[in-house]
């Protein structure tokens, strides 16, 4: 994609992903959740014409089970299946940076940040959890293992994909003290906030990554 294309594109995702945003925080309607995937389909075709082979791959699968569990959490009596949905994309993240596995003490560091906050987040959402209790907690496991993948990754790419991946479990950790511990009226705009400024991180760490890869061999 040249530098032009990918500036209207950047625009283009901005310009969604800030109208379903607003949306959300002033009167959410019925079908919102086509505005609401358009961000994500916007990356996966940003994927499908910046990659090649098993990684265009991974990350289309992986942004084609956020934008159905997107889409499924936006409807009434589907939270289950829009969770699993997410799980699914948690774990091919994490399968994914863990085959680029290298380590190192930033990484080990960056492990301990994540396993001190997946611990401190189930101390105040699991008790309240109720029959989900055990499905949050695998969703919490799965998400912290793709976070800590992505510390451990052998690229110069470091901080941007770790950070996407960090604020990806503040933007789900959000959404489980949203609905278990405390309601609050600015939830659905910072998840919403967070989920996409998290996955754009991730995709374009992934997209930098795998470009100077290319450019070395």
């Amino acid at each position: 994609m040249s530098p032009r294309i990918f500036k209207y594109w950047l625009a283009a995702f901005l310009s969604f992903s800030t109208a379903y945003i607003v949306i959300r925080g002033i009167s959410p309607f019925d079908l919102d959740w086509i505005i609401k995937s358009i961000p994500i389909f916007l990356l996966m075709a940003l994927c499908q014409q910046s990659l090649t082979g098993n990684t265009r791959k991974t990350m289309l699968l992986a942004l084609g089970f956020s934008v159905t569990g997107d889409i499924l959490l936006s409807l009434n009596g589907y939270f289950i299946f829009g969770l699993g949905s997410f799980l699914i994309a948690q774990l091919i993240y994490a399968g994914f940076f863990f085959t680029q596995f290298k380590y190192s003490k930033r990484g080990l560091a960056w492990a301990l940040v994540i396993i001190s906050l997946l611990i401190t987040a189930g101390y105040f959402i699991l008790p309240k959890s109720g029959d989900l209790s055990f499905v949050v907690v695998l969703y919490m496991v799965a998400i912290s293992s793709m976070a800590i993948g992505a510390g451990f990754r052998q690229s110069n790419q470091f901080l941007l994909i770790a950070m996407g991946a960090l604020i990806f479990i503040s933007s789900d950790t959000l959404i489980a003290i949203n609905k278990f511990v405390y309601e609050f009226s600015a939830a659905g705009v910072l998840i919403m906030t967070t989920y996409y400024l998290a996955q754009l991180m991730i995709t374009l760490g992934v997209i930098r990554h795998s470009k100077q890869h290319s450019d070395l061999s």
